[in-house]
């Protein structure tokens, strides 16, 4: 399935929007700013963000399943996410201790990348599972357990707050409703004839560009900007105590 523009500047968006947030929490960790990320705007704007990603790869996932490349392209795009959500969790480990990343939006997209084959190509049932996931994700998360082997799945232990925390419950849903969006659009489909084609100003054909970069390289953006971000971060901390 060849790429589309509008979809990677779309990610891209979503990419800044991440950046941002993530300045700001970092700022807010250093004691740069004060606000507070449990109520309101702050915590619903990442979970926007996130929101969008997991929709846009639904949307992807049923698009590559509509060019019947087989389940072994599914297959191998969740080896590889797995294998980069498992060495995000071997990383933050040390650094985060009980925090750390063990079921992250990467872990969610390798799994997603499973369970969104056999339901591509049928919206209607994209559509209950995303509904059925999403209301019962909610249900349980209000909800602590005294076990935690099914915190991958949505039901979250007592004490257990990590850094980057995306169940299956109830966030498949978003994913499920990407595929379903997708799906719905593709039905509804029908042939347009050719219209001229209007010129944009060259400020908005370059924001485009930008965007669409941006979103085709989302991957290698989320796995470098926090590094980044803290390093600098850091270098701000320190430097101006060793002046004083």
């Amino acid at each position: 399935m060849p790429r589309s523009r509008n979809i990677d500047a779309i990610r891209g968006t979503l990419i800044l929007l991440m950046v941002l947030y993530h300045t700001v929490y970092i700022a807010v960790m250093f004691a740069f700013v004060k606000l507070e990320f449990y109520t309101g705007f702050w915590w619903i704007f990442p979970r926007f963000i996130a929101a969008g990603f997991i929709f846009l790869s639904g949307w992807n996932l049923a698009g590559k399943k509509a060019g019947n490349p087989g389940f072994r392209v599914f297959a191998i795009r969740a080896i590889k996410l797995a294998i980069i959500a498992a060495a995000i969790s071997i990383a933050t480990w040390p650094v985060l201790g009980k925090g750390f990343v063990f079921f992250g939006v990467l872990h969610l997209l390798a799994v997603a990348s499973i369970l969104g084959y056999p339901i591509s190509g049928k919206p209607v049932l994209a559509l209950l599972i995303g509904a059925a996931s999403l209301l019962l994700g909610l249900y349980i998360g209000q909800m602590r357990f005294d076990f935690f082997w099914l915190a991958w799945l949505g039901f979250r232990p007592v004490g257990l707050y990590p850094a980057d925390y995306l169940p299956i419950l109830p966030w498949f849903a978003f994913c499920a409703f990407g595929i379903a969006g997708h799906d719905l659009g593709l039905q509804h489909k029908t042939p347009l004839k050719a219209k001229p084609v209007l010129k944009c100003p060259a400020f908005a054909s370059g924001a485009l560009w930008f965007l669409a970069f941006l979103g085709k390289h989302s991957l290698k953006i989320y796995l470098i900007h926090l590094p980044v971000l803290y390093a600098i971060a850091l270098i701000a901390y320190i430097v101006p105590r060793r002046l004083l």
